[in-house]
């Protein structure tokens, strides 16, 4: 492929990947889809794996490191999209892996339909107990962009996650869209991108890998900084899609994605409890009026709501 522009550019923010990069990197470098780029945004690791990632660079030209220094996994993504030569974006963490058709699947998706977006299904890996769950299936369907948009709001049949997709480089570029430095920046980037995406097409191919942790709801760390992003999620959704002027119509869509994170507020205050300066009751009851309140306030006054101030500490 020397020389030639490859058709996908995958974008993988790595720090501090442990035993798990060299298993991403394989599942990679054996897909049956080949016009491909890899871009490895190396972002201040110090368990080496920035060494695995120039290993992988010097022995597959497709492959190639970008050294950054320690930050969000949003920069890193960013900077991805910035050296990113294909028609399209696929992201994959540098501790997940993706099927052998992965890209092969997604990519005839994409193209057979001209659409921006491709998806397909996903399961999860979890370490805790070496054990693989199913997670998510998708159906062979191409969708409209109100009607991807509105799946994707209520957060079931299609999820927020940047990975398990391909996305159409243009859409970055032609609406300068980057991805946001927070937690859960994923649930804020996302229907951005399926908002300006004309069609949407649904693979029946369970192509990604997802590893977490637990086997449960469990962060290896939750902070308060962690929920008080979630929560950010509900009122900048909100806000995108007032200027977008679709508000009113996906707003029944939207209570999905509430829902999940007004429910879930409980259990992520619980396990920051221990780093938290007021009482896990005060914090849940403060996160709750804040979403609440992103839904009834007027959008004016909801533009002047000050984000940055954490309801939970």
């Amino acid at each position: 492929m020397k020389g030639a522009e490859p058709r996908i550019s995958i974008i993988i923010p790595a720090y501090n990947c442990g035993g798990m990069f060299e298993k991403c990197l394989a599942s990679i470098e054996d897909q049956s889809f080949d016009s491909f780029e890899v871009i490895i945004i190396n972002n201040g690791s110090t368990d080496g794996t920035d060494v695995k990632a120039r290993e992988a660079e010097r022995r597959d030209e497709r492959f190639r490191v970008k050294d950054m220094p320690h930050g969000m996994a949003g920069s890193a993504r960013n900077l991805g999209i910035r050296e990113a030569r294909g028609e399209y974006i696929a992201f994959v963490d540098g501790d997940d892996c993706i099927a052998p058709q992965y890209l092969e699947k997604l990519y005839e998706a994409a193209r057979r339909n001209d659409a921006d977006i491709a998806v397909c299904g996903y399961d999860y890996y979890f370490l805790n107990t070496e054990t693989v769950k199913k997670g998510l299936s998708a159906a062979d369907r191409l969708y409209t962009r109100d009607e991807a948009l509105g799946l994707l709001l209520q957060d079931t049949r299609i999820k927020f996650y940047l990975w398990g997709k391909l996305f159409r480089r243009r859409l970055f570029e032609a609406h300068n869209i980057s991805i946001p430095d927070m937690y859960y920046e994923d649930a804020v980037a996302v229907p951005k991108l399926f908002c300006f995406a004309d069609k949407v097409a649904s693979v029946n191919y369970c192509g990604y890998h997802y590893t977490r942790a637990f086997s449960k709801y469990t962060e290896v760390r939750m902070t308060a900084g962690r929920v008080n992003d979630y929560i950010n999620t509900v009122p900048m959704i909100r806000l995108f899609l007032e200027e977008q002027g679709v508000y009113k119509r996906f707003k029944g869509k939207m209570k999905g994605h509430v829902f999940h994170v007004y429910f879930a507020v409980p259990s992520m205050v619980k396990q920051s409890a221990p780093e938290n300066k007021r009482s896990v009751r005060e914090n849940i009851n403060r996160a709750r009026a804040k979403i609440r309140l992103s839904l009834r306030l007027p959008y004016e006054r909801l533009k002047g709501l000050d984000l940055e101030k954490p309801v939970v500490e």
